[in-house]
Protein backbone atom coordinates (compact mmCIF):
# COMPACT_ATOMS: atom_id res chain seq x y z
CA UNK A 1 0.00 0.00 0.00
CA UNK A 2 0.89 3.81 -0.99
CA UNK A 3 1.21 5.86 1.88
CA UNK A 4 -2.29 7.40 2.86
CA UNK A 5 -2.85 10.37 4.75
CA UNK A 6 -5.33 11.18 7.12
CA UNK A 7 -8.55 10.86 5.81
CA UNK A 8 -11.47 12.99 7.04
CA UNK A 9 -14.16 11.11 9.75
CA UNK A 10 -16.73 10.66 7.44
CA UNK A 11 -20.05 8.83 8.94
CA UNK A 12 -19.66 5.64 6.71
CA UNK A 13 -16.13 3.56 7.14
CA UNK A 14 -13.64 3.06 5.10
CA UNK A 15 -12.50 -0.29 4.01
CA UNK A 16 -9.12 -1.43 2.62
CA UNK A 17 -7.71 -3.41 -0.38
CA UNK A 18 -11.41 -4.18 -1.01
CA UNK A 19 -12.07 -6.44 -4.23
CA UNK A 20 -13.67 -4.60 -6.57
CA UNK A 21 -14.74 -7.13 -9.49
CA UNK A 22 -18.25 -7.39 -7.56
CA UNK A 23 -18.43 -3.22 -8.19
CA UNK A 24 -18.12 -3.73 -11.88
CA UNK A 25 -20.73 -5.33 -14.94
CA UNK A 26 -17.55 -6.99 -16.40
CA UNK A 27 -17.35 -9.18 -13.14
CA UNK A 28 -13.34 -7.99 -13.39
CA UNK A 29 -10.36 -5.90 -11.82
CA UNK A 30 -7.66 -5.73 -8.99
CA UNK A 31 -8.30 -4.10 -5.05
CA UNK A 32 -9.12 -0.71 -4.08
CA UNK A 33 -6.59 0.73 -1.96
CA UNK A 34 -8.90 2.46 0.34
CA UNK A 35 -12.76 1.96 -0.05
CA UNK A 36 -14.90 4.89 0.63
CA UNK A 37 -19.16 4.35 0.47
CA UNK A 38 -20.55 7.71 1.43
CA UNK A 39 -23.75 7.19 3.75
CA UNK A 40 -25.50 10.01 1.72
CA UNK A 41 -24.81 13.19 -0.15
CA UNK A 42 -24.39 15.03 2.97
CA UNK A 43 -21.36 12.27 3.59
CA UNK A 44 -20.24 12.58 0.02
CA UNK A 45 -19.82 16.41 0.33
CA UNK A 46 -17.78 16.72 3.56
CA UNK A 47 -15.04 13.61 2.55
CA UNK A 48 -14.66 16.07 -0.76
CA UNK A 49 -14.72 19.26 1.19
CA UNK A 50 -12.34 17.57 3.47
CA UNK A 51 -9.86 15.04 1.36
CA UNK A 52 -6.25 15.20 1.08
CA UNK A 53 -5.14 16.74 -2.06
CA UNK A 54 -2.51 14.72 -2.36
CA UNK A 55 -4.25 11.46 -2.73
CA UNK A 56 -5.68 10.23 -6.17
CA UNK A 57 -9.83 9.86 -5.91
CA UNK A 58 -11.18 7.46 -8.37
CA UNK A 59 -15.28 7.72 -8.37
CA UNK A 60 -17.30 4.30 -8.99
CA UNK A 61 -20.58 3.90 -9.52
CA UNK A 62 -22.40 0.85 -10.86
CA UNK A 63 -18.96 -0.34 -12.95
CA UNK A 64 -21.34 -0.23 -16.10
CA UNK A 65 -18.76 1.38 -18.23
CA UNK A 66 -15.29 0.54 -16.99
CA UNK A 67 -12.57 -1.98 -16.62
CA UNK A 68 -11.01 -1.95 -13.39
CA UNK A 69 -7.11 -3.64 -14.23
CA UNK A 70 -6.10 -6.12 -12.50
CA UNK A 71 -3.22 -4.11 -10.05
CA UNK A 72 -6.27 -2.71 -8.68
CA UNK A 73 -6.96 1.35 -7.72
CA UNK A 74 -4.49 3.62 -5.67
CA UNK A 75 -5.59 5.78 -3.45
CA UNK A 76 -9.17 6.59 -2.42
CA UNK A 77 -12.06 5.00 -4.57
CA UNK A 78 -15.59 6.30 -3.63
CA UNK A 79 -18.73 4.15 -4.20
CA UNK A 80 -21.38 6.00 -5.17
CA UNK A 81 -24.60 4.07 -5.00
CA UNK A 82 -26.90 3.34 -2.21
CA UNK A 83 -27.84 6.38 0.44
CA UNK A 84 -26.98 8.60 -2.72
CA UNK A 85 -29.59 6.79 -4.81
CA UNK A 86 -33.10 9.23 -3.97
CA UNK A 87 -35.16 9.81 -7.23
CA UNK A 88 -38.35 11.64 -6.32
CA UNK A 89 -41.09 12.74 -8.99
CA UNK A 90 -42.93 16.54 -8.67
CA UNK A 91 -44.94 16.78 -12.09
CA UNK A 92 -43.60 16.09 -14.89
CA UNK A 93 -39.74 16.72 -13.15
CA UNK A 94 -37.75 14.18 -11.92
CA UNK A 95 -35.33 14.64 -9.03
CA UNK A 96 -32.30 11.24 -9.55
CA UNK A 97 -29.28 11.33 -7.47
CA UNK A 98 -25.94 9.92 -8.93
CA UNK A 99 -26.36 6.64 -7.04
CA UNK A 100 -29.95 6.09 -8.47
CA UNK A 101 -29.81 3.27 -10.56
CA UNK A 102 -31.06 4.58 -14.62
CA UNK A 103 -33.34 1.36 -14.18
CA UNK A 104 -34.85 2.91 -10.86
CA UNK A 105 -35.36 6.04 -12.30
CA UNK A 106 -36.95 4.86 -15.63
CA UNK A 107 -39.43 3.18 -13.72
CA UNK A 108 -40.55 5.81 -11.61
CA UNK A 109 -40.99 7.68 -14.38
CA UNK A 110 -43.29 5.05 -16.43
CA UNK A 111 -45.27 4.57 -12.70
CA UNK A 112 -45.97 8.32 -12.93
CA UNK A 113 -46.75 8.51 -16.61
CA UNK A 114 -44.02 10.28 -17.73
CA UNK A 115 -42.64 10.16 -21.10
CA UNK A 116 -39.11 11.29 -22.37
CA UNK A 117 -36.64 8.64 -19.82
CA UNK A 118 -38.11 5.94 -21.64
CA UNK A 119 -34.33 5.40 -23.64
CA UNK A 120 -32.59 5.32 -20.19
CA UNK A 121 -34.00 1.50 -19.69
CA UNK A 122 -31.59 1.07 -22.29
CA UNK A 123 -28.64 1.88 -20.69
CA UNK A 124 -27.18 0.27 -17.47
CA UNK A 125 -25.75 1.92 -14.90
CA UNK A 126 -26.33 4.75 -12.73
CA UNK A 127 -27.35 8.29 -13.47
CA UNK A 128 -23.57 9.77 -11.99
CA UNK A 129 -22.27 7.64 -14.93
CA UNK A 130 -25.18 8.57 -16.89
CA UNK A 131 -24.19 11.90 -16.38
CA UNK A 132 -20.53 12.02 -17.16
CA UNK A 133 -20.87 9.68 -20.36
CA UNK A 134 -24.26 11.52 -21.58
CA UNK A 135 -25.58 8.36 -22.05
CA UNK A 136 -27.91 7.15 -25.00
CA UNK A 137 -29.18 5.00 -26.94
CA UNK A 138 -31.92 4.96 -29.99
CA UNK A 139 -31.51 8.09 -30.90
CA UNK A 140 -31.60 9.91 -27.10
CA UNK A 141 -29.11 11.59 -25.16
CA UNK A 142 -29.65 12.31 -21.75
CA UNK A 143 -29.17 16.05 -22.04
CA UNK A 144 -31.74 16.12 -24.44
CA UNK A 145 -34.29 15.63 -21.32
CA UNK A 146 -31.89 17.49 -18.00
CA UNK A 147 -33.13 20.93 -17.20
CA UNK A 148 -30.50 21.19 -14.17
CA UNK A 149 -27.79 19.19 -12.53
CA UNK A 150 -26.67 19.35 -9.19
CA UNK A 151 -22.27 18.84 -8.37
CA UNK A 152 -20.08 19.10 -6.04
CA UNK A 153 -17.63 21.53 -6.36
CA UNK A 154 -13.82 21.95 -5.66
CA UNK A 155 -14.97 23.59 -2.32
CA UNK A 156 -17.21 20.84 -1.48
CA UNK A 157 -20.12 23.46 -1.93
CA UNK A 158 -23.21 21.40 -3.72
CA UNK A 159 -24.79 24.05 -6.12
CA UNK A 160 -26.87 23.73 -8.80
CA UNK A 161 -25.72 24.75 -12.49
CA UNK A 162 -27.15 24.96 -15.97
CA UNK A 163 -26.54 21.75 -18.42
CA UNK A 164 -25.29 24.14 -20.88
CA UNK A 165 -22.42 25.26 -19.68
CA UNK A 166 -21.29 21.86 -18.76
CA UNK A 167 -20.07 20.96 -22.77
CA UNK A 168 -22.58 17.74 -23.03
CA UNK A 169 -21.90 16.22 -26.58
CA UNK A 170 -21.59 12.59 -27.56
CA UNK A 171 -20.46 10.20 -24.97
CA UNK A 172 -19.05 12.91 -22.76
CA UNK A 173 -19.50 15.84 -20.78
CA UNK A 174 -17.21 19.00 -19.90
CA UNK A 175 -17.57 18.97 -15.98
CA UNK A 176 -14.50 21.50 -14.16
CA UNK A 177 -11.68 19.47 -12.69
CA UNK A 178 -12.37 18.79 -8.85
CA UNK A 179 -16.47 18.95 -9.70
CA UNK A 180 -18.75 15.78 -9.15
CA UNK A 181 -22.19 14.89 -10.73
CA UNK A 182 -24.55 14.42 -7.60
CA UNK A 183 -27.98 14.54 -9.10
CA UNK A 184 -29.88 15.15 -12.27
CA UNK A 185 -32.85 17.55 -12.39
CA UNK A 186 -35.30 15.48 -15.43
CA UNK A 187 -37.95 17.74 -17.43
CA UNK A 188 -40.72 14.91 -18.35
CA UNK A 189 -43.83 15.20 -20.57
CA UNK A 190 -47.04 13.69 -18.93
CA UNK A 191 -47.78 10.59 -21.02
CA UNK A 192 -50.43 7.85 -21.15
CA UNK A 193 -48.62 4.94 -18.73
CA UNK A 194 -49.36 1.92 -20.82
CA UNK A 195 -47.82 4.02 -23.77
CA UNK A 196 -44.79 4.41 -21.91
CA UNK A 197 -44.71 0.83 -20.88
CA UNK A 198 -45.48 -0.03 -23.76
CA UNK A 199 -41.78 2.18 -25.09
CA UNK A 200 -39.65 0.73 -22.35
CA UNK A 201 -41.05 -2.91 -23.26
CA UNK A 202 -40.13 -2.78 -26.82
CA UNK A 203 -36.27 -1.32 -25.96
CA UNK A 204 -35.84 -4.33 -23.48
CA UNK A 205 -36.97 -6.55 -25.77
CA UNK A 206 -34.54 -4.71 -28.59
CA UNK A 207 -31.70 -5.18 -25.94
CA UNK A 208 -32.39 -8.85 -25.31
CA UNK A 209 -32.44 -10.08 -28.81
CA UNK A 210 -29.19 -7.86 -29.55
CA UNK A 211 -26.95 -7.64 -26.68
CA UNK A 212 -25.20 -10.30 -25.07
CA UNK A 213 -27.44 -9.47 -21.58
CA UNK A 214 -26.31 -13.12 -20.20
CA UNK A 215 -22.51 -12.46 -19.81
CA UNK A 216 -20.61 -10.30 -17.94
CA UNK A 217 -19.96 -7.07 -20.20
CA UNK A 218 -19.42 -3.22 -19.41
CA UNK A 219 -22.21 -2.20 -22.42
CA UNK A 220 -20.53 -0.76 -25.90
CA UNK A 221 -17.07 -1.28 -25.88
CA UNK A 222 -15.88 1.51 -28.35
CA UNK A 223 -17.72 4.75 -29.28
CA UNK A 224 -19.47 5.05 -32.80
CA UNK A 225 -17.01 7.11 -34.73
CA UNK A 226 -19.22 9.85 -36.88
CA UNK A 227 -20.94 8.02 -39.64
CA UNK A 228 -20.28 4.54 -38.70
CA UNK A 229 -21.08 1.80 -36.48
CA UNK A 230 -18.31 0.58 -34.61
CA UNK A 231 -19.88 -3.18 -34.47
CA UNK A 232 -20.00 -3.17 -38.25
CA UNK A 233 -16.95 -2.01 -38.38
CA UNK A 234 -15.69 -4.69 -35.64
CA UNK A 235 -17.32 -7.39 -37.70
CA UNK A 236 -16.59 -6.87 -41.40
CA UNK A 237 -12.47 -6.74 -39.73
CA UNK A 238 -13.29 -10.34 -38.92
CA UNK A 239 -12.95 -9.80 -34.86
CA UNK A 240 -16.42 -11.07 -33.88
CA UNK A 241 -15.69 -14.03 -31.49
CA UNK A 242 -12.13 -13.29 -31.51
CA UNK A 243 -10.79 -14.48 -27.99
CA UNK A 244 -8.32 -14.34 -25.26
CA UNK A 245 -8.62 -16.12 -22.57
CA UNK A 246 -12.14 -15.97 -21.34
CA UNK A 247 -12.40 -12.32 -22.89
CA UNK A 248 -14.21 -12.30 -25.95
CA UNK A 249 -15.74 -10.10 -28.80
CA UNK A 250 -19.30 -11.47 -28.38
CA UNK A 251 -21.03 -13.49 -31.28
CA UNK A 252 -23.97 -11.53 -30.34
CA UNK A 253 -23.16 -8.12 -30.75
CA UNK A 254 -19.06 -7.26 -32.08
CA UNK A 255 -18.87 -4.10 -30.16
CA UNK A 256 -19.94 -6.09 -26.86
CA UNK A 257 -17.12 -7.81 -25.43
CA UNK A 258 -17.75 -10.36 -22.40
CA UNK A 259 -16.28 -12.67 -19.59
CA UNK A 260 -16.71 -16.12 -20.43
CA UNK A 261 -16.58 -16.84 -16.37
CA UNK A 262 -12.56 -16.08 -15.82
CA UNK A 263 -11.09 -13.22 -17.66
CA UNK A 264 -8.27 -11.55 -16.49
CA UNK A 265 -9.04 -7.01 -17.08
CA UNK A 266 -5.48 -7.64 -18.89
CA UNK A 267 -6.85 -10.55 -21.47
CA UNK A 268 -10.07 -7.85 -21.83
CA UNK A 269 -7.72 -5.13 -22.53
CA UNK A 270 -4.98 -6.66 -24.71
CA UNK A 271 -8.49 -8.40 -27.01
CA UNK A 272 -9.52 -4.42 -27.30
CA UNK A 273 -6.19 -3.94 -28.48
CA UNK A 274 -6.14 -5.91 -30.88
CA UNK A 275 -9.34 -5.44 -32.46
CA UNK A 276 -8.52 -1.71 -32.89
CA UNK A 277 -5.75 -2.28 -34.61
CA UNK A 278 -7.20 -5.24 -37.11
CA UNK A 279 -9.96 -2.56 -37.67
CA UNK A 280 -7.55 0.41 -38.19
CA UNK A 281 -5.11 -2.08 -40.56
CA UNK A 282 -8.68 -3.19 -42.67
CA UNK A 283 -10.40 0.24 -42.47
CA UNK A 284 -8.09 2.89 -41.74
CA UNK A 285 -10.49 4.13 -38.61
CA UNK A 286 -9.37 4.06 -35.17
CA UNK A 287 -11.68 3.20 -32.74
CA UNK A 288 -11.59 4.82 -29.57
CA UNK A 289 -12.74 3.51 -26.29
CA UNK A 290 -15.96 4.35 -24.87
CA UNK A 291 -15.30 2.36 -21.70
CA UNK A 292 -13.02 4.04 -19.35
CA UNK A 293 -9.69 2.37 -18.23
CA UNK A 294 -8.70 1.98 -14.38
CA UNK A 295 -5.95 1.65 -11.98
CA UNK A 296 -2.93 -0.50 -12.80
CA UNK A 297 -1.95 -3.17 -15.28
Amino acid sequence: MSQIPTLPQTKAPYRFMEPLAAYTTFRIGGAAEVFFKPQDIKDLAYFWQNKPHDVDITILGEGSNVLVRDGGIKGVVVHIGRGCDKVEVDGTKIYAQAGASTGKVARMARNAGLSGVEFICGVPGSMGGALVMNAGCYGHELCDILEAVDVIDNTGEIITVDPKTLGFGYRKSNLPEGWLFVAAHLALKAGDKSQVRQAMREINQKRTSSQPLELPNAGSLFKNPEGQKAWQLIQESGCRGLRKGDAQVSEKHSNFFVNLGNATACDMENLAEEVREKVYQKTGTQLEWEVRLLGDR
